[in-house]
């Protein structure tokens, strides 16, 4: 028998671990123990700063179009992202991300809040490795909680049942849909599936909830999603980022985007995420968060005591460009230049009195993002080290702990170790255990 835990891994579930194109396997040889402490401490503090954003960006959706173009939403979605969703959430699923100081305290530093990806790594692959090491799972139970929300989500597309008898789905189901060609989407998107399909007792049929590829859908005239076989999608969960969609042709030429968000504002169906989860996706947010902490009192609070607190302790201050002060530079510590809608990394830059004094090397040409008009600001934290097994032997670098969200809830956690302070398409999935 192997004594690589990784070759426990279920490929059909998690086909991902080794990865075209790169010479290690993604998941590393070893694990990493956090305390329970800590384990609670990011369950807290993610449970707070949601509770947080959500005020925000209620704030952005009652203040008129200036917040949103301050985020540098696209134009074209402005329009769909001030009506409220039936879960009464911004965001569904989404995940936090930290990392930590050369002291080892927490600051949070982005969230992913409309298609966050490492579902499989944190809620099936975390399991594995604990049990194959013998340690405790931070994520223990977890599992069965995300297939517990994802069947609350489920109910809520169809309108004033509390128990569906899958009638109404196995003719208009809950779609899940991926571009099927890219094998980390397409692992998550059916794992996700599966996972809703778990707790759905009443649904008779497997043809109620369902995957089709972005490739074989199409809009109808009055907005409809439709499926291969002529049926209509009552809900959708799409694995692809919104502020790419929006922008999407058909190759006649035809908005296949508009007319695909225009079938959501008509209420032809139900999305997962709901479309203002893009309003925290933008890094521009936590800029315009940190502002309205700044002028929290008064007629003007947003936000609660202990919310206001977590966001000076945990958050970083971040800044629009057009508040960012060249005098900053000149106190000492360094700050992180990211553009508004980096993925993985991309043109993020690090700097200080002298200039540019890191720039993350990405090649962009491999991800899937919108092109910035502008970056924000952040004070840039020097990171605490760590190592890691790898199939290159041990390696020194930095470890980014997350928190899943499953709507308000705090959820499953999640890590990835980098080489480098800034981590992007290198990185490594670091399985956690408890001490």
């Amino acid at each position: 028998m192997s004594d690589d835990w990784r070759d426990l891994l279920n490929r059909e579930i998690f086909p991902f671990v080794e990865y075209e194109g790169y010479d290690d396997k993604y998941p590393t040889r070893n694990i990493d123990l956090i305390s329970k402490e800590q384990a609670e401490e990011l369950r807290y503090v993610s449970g707070v700063l949601f509770g947080a954003f959500q005020r925000a960006v209620q704030v952005c959706q009652r203040c008129g179009e200036q917040f949103l173009v301050d985020l540098e939403i696209p134009p074209q979605l402005i329009p769909y992202l001030q009506q409220e969703n039936v879960m009464r959430l911004v965001s569904w699923l989404s995940r936090f991300d930290y990392v930590q100081d050369e002291a080892g305290e927490l600051h949070m530093v982005e969230i992913n809040a409309d298609t966050p990806c490492a579902v499989v790594e944190a809620y099936y692959g975390n399991m594995v490795a604990c049990t194959h090491f013998g340690v405790e799972d931070p994520n223990y139970g977890e599992y069965d909680k995300l297939c517990s929300w994802l069947n609350e989500i489920f109910l809520a597309s169809e309108p004033g049942v509390s128990i569906s008898t899958g009638r109404f789905h196995r003719k208009h189901p809950f779609l899940f849909a991926c571009f099927h060609d890219y094998q980390e989407d397409m692992a998550t998107t059916q794992f996700l599936m599966r996972a809703m399909k778990k707790n759905t007792l009443a649904v008779e049929a497997d043809d109620a909830i369902c995957f089709t590829s972005f490739y074989d859908l199409a809009v109808r005239n009055d907005g409809s999603i439709l499926l291969p076989d002529g049926r209509t999608a009552n809900a959708i969960y799409r694995l692809h980022p919104l502020e790419i969609l929006i922008e999407e042709r058909t190759p006649d030429g035809d908005t296949l985007g508009q007319d695909f968000m225009d079938g959501y504002l008509n209420g032809r169906f139900m999305m997962f995420n709901p479309p203002e989860a893009i309003i925290m996706q933008s890094k521009a947010f936590q800029a315009l968060v940190w502002a309205l902490n700044n002028n929290n009192q008064g007629g003007q609070r947003v936000f609660t005591d202990m919310e206001s607190s977590i966001i000076k302790r945990y958050m970083l201050p971040s800044y629009f460009a057009r508040d960012f002060s060249p005098a900053f530079l000149q106190t000492g510590p360094s700050w992180i230049k990211k553009p508004i809608w980096g993925r993985e990394g991309a043109g993020i830059e690090v700097i200080d009195k002298q200039g540019v004094r890191m720039t993350k090397d990405v090649d962009s040409e491999d991800i899937v993002r919108r092109d910035s008009r502008d970056s924000m600001y952040q004070l840039f934290v020097e990171q605490k080290k760590c190592t890691a097994a790898t199939d290159s032997g041990t390696m020194t670098g930095y470890k980014t702990l997350s928190c899943f969200m499953l709507g308000k809830n705090p959820s499953a956690l999640y890590a990835r170790f980098s080489p480098d302070q800034i981590a992007g398409t290198e990185a490594y999935w670091l399985p956690l255990g408890l001490k």
